[in-house]
């Protein structure tokens, strides 16, 4: 098989840093690696989910474009005036953005386009009676420290403190507003992003059980291009039947940050030119 071939890819959370994927995914076919026709099957959480789903539709330049918009017109991450008297708007805008950003993007004709192809993502079902903002702070603060303690890429403390994995593909969806409430369900960070319950659970980001959940493509025939979305310091590992790719260089773009479309367009850019540098060694190697 060739070391360019690919068909699966794991898309890791990572908020706005995860346009660095749809870049290099971009890159990656423009310089002769089709990862648009070759996957079929992706799997994802947070951000990652839309950005998966821009990848596999081929279109990843139109929702750049996109959200670039939705940012320029944001003039910050906080909208302090909405705490004023008279006020009825979001103190944080990031869910409302995101919301709309999906609806305005996918059309019930992209499900169908999809159709032929399996995208999962990752959900976190909070366990027992715990309050959704409380179980947001535990599970990432406990999440960061078993990272920086262990250094590992897919940490698992998490779920020993209850916290259970679900995971719903395109092919459950019962429509497109189904669809998009999936992709809400798998990024939900109370207070920022936040997301009512999903098909009876009340549910957090993904990215608490696995931000870069490679194992959900593990069985699946071919081999499996991981798409990280930011530089890890320890070694990655070495190229089998998984291969993962990390930014080049850090990104100083904040996951949260949703209203800088310069910062936003610079880690695209940065993608795209690893996207094409990677392909090119990719080739080289069949």
């Amino acid at each position: 098989m060739p070391q360019s071939t690919f068909e699966n890819a794991v898309f890791a959370g990572g908020g706005s840093r995860c346009f660095w994927q749809l870049g290099f995914w971009q890159g990656a076919n423009e310089a002769g690696v089709p990862l648009t026709q070759s996957v079929q099957y992706a799997a994802s959480t947070s951000a990652g989910c839309i950005v998966a789903t821009a990848a596999l539709l081929g279109r990843t330049e139109e929702a750049l474009t996109l959200f670039k918009s939705y940012t320029a017109a944001n003039p910050s991450n906080i909208h302090w005036d909405n705490l004023k008297p008279g006020h009825e708007g979001r103190l944080l805008p990031h869910m409302a953005m995101f919301l709309d950003a999906a609806r305005t993007f996918l059309s019930p004709a992209d499900l169908e386009k999809l159709a032929s192809k399996r995208l999962e993502f990752l959900v976190t079902r909070i366990p027992g009676m715990w309050p959704a903002g409380l179980a947001a702070m535990v599970a990432f603060a406990v999440y960061g420290l078993d990272k920086r303690i262990t250094g590992s890429l897919h940490p698992s403390w998490t779920q020993k403190l209850g916290f259970e994995p679900r995971v719903w593909s395109n092919q459950d969806a019962h429509d497109l507003d189904d669809f998009i409430a999936m992709m809400m369900a798998s990024s939900s960070v109370p207070p920022v992003l936040p997301s009512p319950p999903y098909r009876g659970d009340r549910v957090l980001d993904g990215g608490i059980i696995d931000n870069v959940p490679a194992h959900l493509a593990d069985g699946r025939a071919g081999r499996t291009l991981v798409l990280l979305s930011k530089r890890y310091r320890h070694p990655l590992p070495e190229a089998g039947v998984r291969t993962y790719v990390q930014p080049s260089q850090a990104i100083t773009l904040d996951k949260f940050n949703y209203a800088d479309p310069v910062a936003l367009q610079a880690v695209y850019d940065l993608g795209l030119a690893d996207g094409k540098h990677w392909a090119g060694e990719a080739s080289s190697l069949d």
